[in-house]
């Protein structure tokens, strides 16, 4: 078996840039990853129905012998409120570990899928998109002049092996050669500012728990998602540092804002590390937030005050 803190390489596999699709949660359909490369990594394509629990990925790799994928529903994976899925077709075979979430008022979607590892590579991306007719316009407050909060938990997929407990029987596989990992994942929670007068976007990602944690790397660093402009189409990205490492970029965030008044923000993080001076090497995230804005219909019961 892969040592605890075993950790692989991502390939350069990138989706390209595509405009926001729209659509509906029962219909919304094979959809190109609209993501940004940075973050899209591997993932190209989309099919999402929460209210079903169905997910379909397509994935730029070895990814269960077809391009369009049907991941199987598993509550055990599920982290932080994101909905957990799986897909190993045999014991040899990677397994994949996917976490989704819709927003409260169904504005949009984002997730992430990462596998185990395996042959000195992983494969990982995240994917986020408007829903319905893909309505958005920027908070406009008086009394708050544009400003807004959206606070909620964060999770991820990491390239650091897991305990394993989803993975198929590999009793079968020779001794002498290294059976598929599964991935480890991240909790953690999100306070997200967003300044509409101004156009412009920061947060924090704090109590960052690896699930497993079978390096003994908990609890990790708290990051920052830096100042970034939103743009006129509500999209945004940035750079990620760690808390009070100024200027060190870590990785790269990107996401979007929906409904009339941005009633809902989501997005992806990726990491190239995340535990800064801890025992690991190479390791890798990708993490998601789907965020209702304080003081909106559903938000969450910790919003900050207003």
């Amino acid at each position: 078996m892969k040592k605890i803190a075993t950790v692989l390489a991502a390939p350069l596999f990138l989706a390209a840039c595509a405009e926001d699709p729209g659509g509906v949660n029962t219909g919304f359909g094979m959809t190109t990853n609209p993501a940004p490369a940075e973050v899209a990594g591997s993932l190209q394509a989309v099919d999402y129905d929460p209210d079903a629990q169905e997910l379909i990925l397509s994935v730029a790799a070895i990814h269960g012998g077809q391009v369009n994928v049907t991941y199987t529903r598993t509550p055990a994976l599920d982290t932080a409120g994101y909905e957990g899925y799986m897909m190993q077709q045999t014991p040899a075979d990677r397994h994949y570990t996917a976490l989704f979430k819709e927003s409260n008022g169904g504005e949009l979607i984002a997730g992430v899928v990462a596998d185990g590892g395996n042959n000195n590579r992983y494969f990982g991306g995240g994917f986020f998109a408007r829903q319905g007719a893909g309505i958005y316009s920027p908070y406009d407050h008086p009394v708050n002049e544009g400003e807004a909060q959206y606070y909620g938990t964060y999770a991820a997929v990491t390239n650091v092996n897991g305990n394993g407990d989803q993975l198929l029987d590999a009793s079968g596989i020779p001794a002498n050669l290294t059976p598929p990992a599964q991935a480890d994942r991240i909790s953690g929670i999100i306070l997200l500012n967003a300044d509409f007068a101004n156009n412009q976007v920061d947060a924090e990602i704090s109590n960052r728990m690896m699930i497993d944690n079978r390096a003994g790397v908990n609890p990790l660093p708290d990051i920052m998602l830096i100042q970034t402009a939103i743009d006129g189409n509500g999209e945004f990205m940035g750079d990620v540092e760690y808390q009070g490492d100024i200027g060190n970029s870590i990785g790269t965030y990107a996401g979007i804002f929906g409904g009339s008044g941005a009633t809902a923000v989501g997005g992806v993080v990726y990491l190239g590390e995340f535990d800064q001076d801890g025992p690991l090497e190479n390791e890798e995230e990708y993490g998601v937030f789907v965020l209702t804005r304080c003081g909106a219909a559903n938000d969450d019961p910790l919003c900050p005050g207003l």
